[in-house]
């Protein structure tokens, strides 16, 4: 029936989603540097669906967002997430 969507050529979408919000994030940024920290929300948010697309999904299925193990891969990109918005929060406002 839908047979197709246990094929390999979709193991990759996961990882093109985080990708296509991280480079959105990034050319917002660039686009309105002004609302920065709105861009740094946007890598944030992108990093902790990687995570998550990492926790729930199998080794096969994470695709390109497998590097080590499962809990490793979390922890890095939750961790990478949480300390891109304590630094963007720690900068002075203007």
């Amino acid at each position: 029936m839908v047979s197709w969507l246990h094929s390999r050529d979709l193991k990759e979408v996961p990882f093109l989603i985080v990708l296509v919000i991280e480079v959105g994030a990034i050319c917002y940024a660039l686009g309105a540097p002004e609302h920065w920290l709105r861009a740094v929300g946007l890598i944030t948010g992108g990093l902790l669906l990687g995570g998550l697309f990492r926790l729930l999904l199998s080794n096969e299925q994470a695709g390109m967002l497998r590097v080590r193990q499962r809990g490793f891969d979390v922890a890095c990109y939750w961790s990478f997430a949480l300390l891109a918005m304590i630094f963007a929060l720690a900068l002075p406002q203007r």
